[in-house]
C-alpha cells in the first residue's frame, strides 16, 4: 500500500529497499501495489519505484518522455531510461486503483505498460492526469502551472479519462490493508491463484452492480482536498 509519492525521500527509498529485499528473499513472483488513494507527488519517487518493479529486460530502455510545448521543447524535452534496482524480476504487476489514483501514480502505471503485464483492479477508472508541473515560489506560496506531459516508450500518454480497470471491484472499506478478504486485493489474490478475478456472485453480500453510488461517495470522501500532481522539484535551465 502506497498512499503518496510525497514525503521524506530518504525514508521512502530506504523503505523501498527493505521491502523489495524482503520480496526477493521470499521468492515473490507477483506484486500488487495499492494506489487507490494515491494522488501523486514527486516524479523522482515514481522513478525509484518503477525501477524496482520493472523486469530486468527493461534496464536501459525508455521509461518516459517529458514533452513541452513548441516554445520550450528544444530546451526542456527529456527522456528518462530505466535503471533496474534489485534482483526481483517480475513479468506481471497488479495495481489497485480508483478515481483518486492520479498523476505520478498513473505515470508509474503508464511507464511499466510497454515492458510487462500490467493489470488494474478497483471500483472505477483512475483520475486521468498525464501532465506535471514545477513548484514556482511566489512569496510564502507556491503555484503549480501545468508545464509538461509524459509519454511512455510506446508514445502513450493521453489518458485524460484515466485508465480503465481490468476488473471492477468495490473498495472494501470495512477491511484493513492487505486483508485477503478485502474485495479489491482479494480479487488480485484470486487471479494469481486461478487466472481469473473474483466475480460478483463470489462476494458474499455484494451489492447489485458491485460498485454503487454509495461506495463511490465513500471512496471520494476519503480523498477530500488531497494533492493530485506529478512534481519535478528541479529542472535544468538554458
Amino acid at each position: 500500500m502506497f498512499n503518496s509519492f510525497l514525503g521524506d525521500t530518504t525514508e521512502v527509498y530506504n523503505e523501498f529497499n527493505r521491502i523489495f529485499n524482503k520480496f526477493n528473499a521470499a521468492g515473490v513472483t507477483d506484486v500488487a501495489v495499492d494506489l487507490r488513494y494515491n494522488g501523486g507527488g514527486y516524479v523522482t519517487v515514481q522513478e525509484k519505484l518503477a525501477n524496482y518493479l520493472a523486469p530486468a529486460a527493461a534496464n536501459g530502455g525508455v521509461m518516459m518522455n517529458q514533452e513541452f510545448n513548441d516554445k520550450y521543447a528544444s530546451s526542456f524535452n527529456e527522456t528518462y531510461n530505466f535503471s533496474k534496482l534489485g534482483p526481483l524480476n517480475l513479468n506481471r504487476v497488479f495495481f489497485i486503483v480508483s478515481p483518486n489514483t492520479a498523476s505520478a501514480s498513473e505515470l508509474l502505471i503508464n511507464n511499466l505498460k510497454p515492458y510487462m503485464d500490467v493489470k488494474l483492479v478497483g471500483p472505477d477508472h483512475s483520475y486521468g492526469k498525464p501532465v506535471g508541473y514545477f513548484p514556482i515560489p511566489v512569496g510564502d506560496w507556491y503555484i503549480f502551472p501545468v508545464s509538461f506531459r509524459s509519454t511512455n516508450k510506446a508514445g502513450q500518454g493521453n489518458y485524460f479519462n484515466g485508465f480503465a480497470v481490468d476488473s471492477q471491484q468495490p473498495d472494501g472499506l470495512d477491511k484493513d490493508w492487505g486483508d485477503i478478504n478485502e474485495t479489491a486485493f482479494g480479487s488480485v489474490v484470486k487471479y494469481v491463484g486461478t487466472g481469473s478475478f473474483t466475480r460478483t456472485t463470489e462476494i458474499p453480500g455484494a451489492p447489485a452492480g458491485m460498485v454503487t453510488p454509495q461506495l463511490i461517495n465513500a471512496n471520494q470522501s476519503l480523498d477530500v482536498k488531497s494533492f493530485k500532481g506529478a512534481v519535478l522539484s528541479t529542472k535544468k535551465v538554458h
